[in-house]
């Protein structure tokens, strides 16, 4: 054995099993947001607070890539596309995403560092509209 070589991992990463947990309870909230927006005209969205929850632009009064993420999601929620849409358009891919991870439909050998590439460079695209417009 390599005296150099390490079998311990100095990043700890979430387990496969806990991210999918995670991922398909940020879609069930997103779902019961729009039933009770639906079945007794709750709006969800109407209880998050009015300052600025993002430190990005806390700090810098730049929307980031995924300001209005939140309110996209309870559109997507109650089936709002258009608003979705407005609040942030990354929404629907990143939903896309989600509901395919949570239903095991990305393969293990997925290539994540290759699409992360063409990911971060669309999400740097979007934002570069989004700041100039």
């Amino acid at each position: 054995m390599n005296s150099t070589s390490s079998s311990h991992n100095p990043r700890p990463r979430l387990k496969p099993d806990l991210l999918r947990l995670v991922t398909t309870g940020a879609l069930a909230a997103t779902a019961s947001g729009g039933l009770l927006h639906w079945l007794v005209g709750i709006d969800p969205a109407a209880a998050i607070p009015k300052f600025t929850l993002c430190p990005f632009k806390a700090l810098t009064s730049l929307p980031c890539p995924g300001c209005g993420m939140t309110h996209a999601f309870l559109a997507l929620g109650r089936l709002d596309f258009a608003a979705a849409f407005a609040y942030n358009p990354l929404s629907f891919p990143l939903a896309a995403l989600m509901i395919l991870y949570a239903a095991g439909k990305i393969p293990r050998q997925f290539h994540y560092a290759k699409v992360s590439q063409y990911a971060l460079f669309a999400v740097l695209v979007f934002w570069e509209a989004r700041l100039l417009r």
